[in-house]
């Protein structure tokens, strides 16, 4: 288990360095809310800290993929169907 702490403290070292590099370029704001949770994280709960790191690690994959449909964000249109389905349902 401490390894895996060592490894998810490594990963998110490496992130960081990643946009302290970029500090010029104004880094996305996506990338600093995904590490940011991710450090709220850390300290207590690694497991939670690599699943916001998943989440910044998507988000670069998605620009230079666009073409994922798994990262796709629906349209409002979808996002009222679905949701006017939900409730049609009384879920």
């Amino acid at each position: 288990m401490a390894d895996n702490r060592k490894k998810v403290f490594e990963r998110f070292e490496e992130k960081l360095a990643k946009l302290e590099a970029l500090r010029h370029e104004m880094p996305a704001r996506w990338q600093l809310l995904h590490l940011h949770s991710a450090l709220n994280a850390l300290e207590n709960d690694h497991v939670a800290a690599e699943l916001h790191m998943d989440e910044f690690d998507r988000h670069a994959l998605e620009q230079e993929y666009p073409e994922l449909e798994a990262d796709r964000v629906p349209t409002i249109e979808e996002i009222r169907a679905r949701f006017d389905l939900m409730a049609a349902r009384g879920v």
